[in-house]
């Protein structure tokens, strides 16, 4: 068998089945078959959703110093095409037994004819000349390889781009570039890897990922203007990682990079979900957003702000500081998407600062109407997260509870269905409920939907939502989860309490918990009148329970409790005579940097523990893990009066 016949064999099935796995790829964690079906038979979602990434894709374009194309032979036309008949004569030989030179002025002939009449290469009548263009494309120079991409480039769109004689032909393209880089510069290499871009083939097709492999081990010999394109890459194929020997050479030219160069590369970082793990790059970043900020591109800057709230620089806390003070005199030029990546990098820092959160919040009450769903539920996060209120006019979060319960917000619930149990969760954070959409996310027929019938896909914000019901909501009447959902469910996403005889290695917060438990062990005498235990399943660690007579001062048996399974809410026995314990350990994760003020959903946990019915003692890492274990005693005594 010849070349092309193993080729013609091979290729089409092989790169159909790659590129439907890179095109649609399983649902994440918490995302069922409603998603993945939205994705698939919605194409028009995709792309209206895409519009708000298409804008930053083609603004860092415009950044990357991409080489000029040099002076080449270009074919002509060929023969003139004025009529649909003269089309489909033409279109309708063997173009097998042609040559591919000839194959390409055949695409170039009647690419104008294709444009006046919008047809597409999809169309039938191309069927012989891509059977052509499949046996000959070996054969096709480097000249012609590039002048068919740019033809493709000037036909009229195909969507979606993963059927059809479209993907053919551009699929056997993909494969040639792949094959003739090996002789190719890096700047020739450049040249083919924008077109791919151009064409949006970036993310399915496999040029641009051949690109960063070939060159990851010569990434230290780039130049700054060609890792700041490999970057680029990254950017626009979004499914892989970044690999340790560019962030090395990125160490090492970041410092020759303007701020806008920077925010290429930070594109990089956060569309591969990758961390910027080298310190000094960060703070370089950080020190050129603090010294550009008066004239910095608003899509720059939430480049930025994007890739280090992911990386969580908490080192880089007070230099970050810095540069929001720098930045909160320039919000009111930037739009409110922009000021909203600038607000929630306090989720990545773990420290708010109250300026650019009370103008970014009066940013959005005035700008309400024009903001997303998934912004909304952005915004929610980061103010309950530091149980900050703005004091805006009107207030925000009476503004944005109305807001959801709106007829217009229905299409961004069914595109976006994670958002909506979110903004509900985080509104919970504070009190404030809504029977009426509680009701809706609750239905089990829209979470059978939505996230799948396992109980393990179910959102933690469900969860939640269902266990606030019954401690804060009385009162309501409507859906709820089944018993058994929140039995699996709560297995699923609490962690079991840790014991000094587990296989696996115990963590720096299970040690403070052991320890905890071991002092709390002596202060009660007797280890059976301790009970650990999730009290609350939406809280994903276990509570410590102690029990104390007060007619006799002696600790005595928290037996009631277990009367209960998880996923109950483990109310305890209601004697006026008996006062009831939860004992807390706080780490650093919850509590706000640099302070002693727990995050939001700690206060949450702290108010519903007494509402049914037990004492909260929070014992803080900060302040027990520097004491003796007299002290240590002493210490959790004194917290049980």
């Amino acid at each position: 068998m010849c070349f092309k016949q193993i080729f013609r064999k091979t290729w089409s099935i092989y790169k159909s089945q790659l590129n439907a796995h890179k095109v649609f790829p399983k649902p994440s964690f918490g995302c069922g078959g409603y998603v993945q079906k939205i994705n698939v038979q919605c194409y028009s979602s995709i792309r209206t959703e895409s519009k708000f990434y298409q804008t930053e894709n083609y603004y860092a374009f415009q950044i990357v110093k991409s080489p000029a194309i040099g002076s080449q032979t270009t074919l002509s036309s060929g023969q003139s095409i004025n009529t649909d008949s003269d089309f489909t004569g033409f279109l309708n030989k063997d173009w097998r037994k042609s040559n591919a030179t000839e194959i390409t002025k055949a695409f170039i002939s009647v690419k104008p004819f294709c444009n006046s009449h919008n047809i597409t290469v999809n169309d039938a009548r191309f069927d012989c000349l891509v059977d052509g263009l499949m046996d000959n494309c070996e054969n096709l120079t480097d000249s012609e390889l590039l002048q068919l991409l740019q033809t493709l480039l000037e036909y009229p769109k195909c969507r979606p781009p993963t059927i059809g004689n479209f993907h053919d032909v551009w699929s056997c393209l993909d494969d040639i570039c792949c094959w003739k880089m090996k002789d190719w510069d890096i700047e020739t290499v450049f040249i083919f890897g924008d077109l791919w871009f151009k064409l949006g083939l970036s993310k399915i097709a496999d040029f641009i990922f051949t690109v960063l492999d070939k060159f990851q081990y010569k990434a230290d010999r780039l130049t700054k203007d060609q890792l700041v394109h490999m970057f680029f890459y990254f950017n626009v194929c979004r499914k892989r990682s970044i690999d340790f020997e560019y962030e090395f050479a990125l160490q090492h030219k970041v410092h020759e990079m303007n701020v806008d160069e920077m925010a290429v590369v930070a594109l990089g970082y956060f569309k591969t979900q990758t961390r910027i793990k080298i310190e000094p790059i960060l703070e370089a970043v950080i020190r050129e957003v603090t010294s550009s900020a008066m004239g910095i591109h608003e899509i720059t800057l939430s480049g930025i702000m994007k890739a280090l709230r992911f990386s969580y620089p908490h080192k880089q806390s007070s230099q970050i500081n810095v540069m929001c003070n720098n930045l909160l005199p320039e919000l009111d030029r930037f739009s409110t998407l922009a000021c909203l990546h600038v607000a929630l990098l306090a989720t990545g820092v773990q420290t708010c600062h109250q300026g650019i959160l009370r103008k970014c919040s009066q940013k959005i009450v005035e700008d309400v109407a024009n903001i997303r769903l998934k912004d909304i539920e952005r915004m929610l996060n980061v103010l309950t997260m530091f149980n900050f209120d703005p004091i805006t006019k009107p207030d925000i979060y009476n503004l944005l509870f109305e807001e959801i319960h709106k007829d217009r917000r229905l299409s961004e619930i069914n595109m976006y269905p994670n958002c909506l149990p979110s903004a509900l969760h985080y509104f919970s954070l504070r009190g404030i409920y809504s029977y009426e959409l509680m009701n809706r996310i609750l239905d089990p027929e829209f979470i059978s939907i939505t996230f799948g019938k396992t109980p393990k896909l179910l959102p933690p914000a469900l969860l939640s939502l269902d266990c606030c019901i019954d401690i804060e909501c009385p009162d309501y009447k409507a859906n709820r989860l089944t018993a058994s959902t929140r039995y699996k469910a709560a297995k699923w996403q609490t962690e079991w309490a840790p014991s000094n005889a587990q296989f696996k290695k115990i963590t720096a917060k299970q040690r403070l918990f052991l320890e905890i438990l071991d002092t709390v062990k002596d202060i009660v005498g007797q280890e059976e009148f301790v009970h650990v235990n999730h009290v609350m399943p939406h809280f994903p660690i276990a509570d410590i329970i102690v029990c104390k007579d007060l007619t006799t001062g002696a600790y005595t048996s928290t037996d009631s409790l277990k009367q209960y399974a998880l996923g109950d809410i483990m109310k305890p026995t209601q004697d006026s005579n008996l006062k009831w314990y939860a004992i807390l350990p706080f780490t650093l994760n919850n509590v706000v940097k640099y302070s002693n003020a727990p995050y939001g959903y700690s206060i949450m946990k702290l108010r519903q523990l007494e509402k049914i019915g037990y004492t909260p003692v929070v014992v803080l890492h900060i302040e027990f893990e520097r004491l003796t274990p007299e002290e240590r005693k002493q210490h959790i005594l004194s917290k049980l009066v």
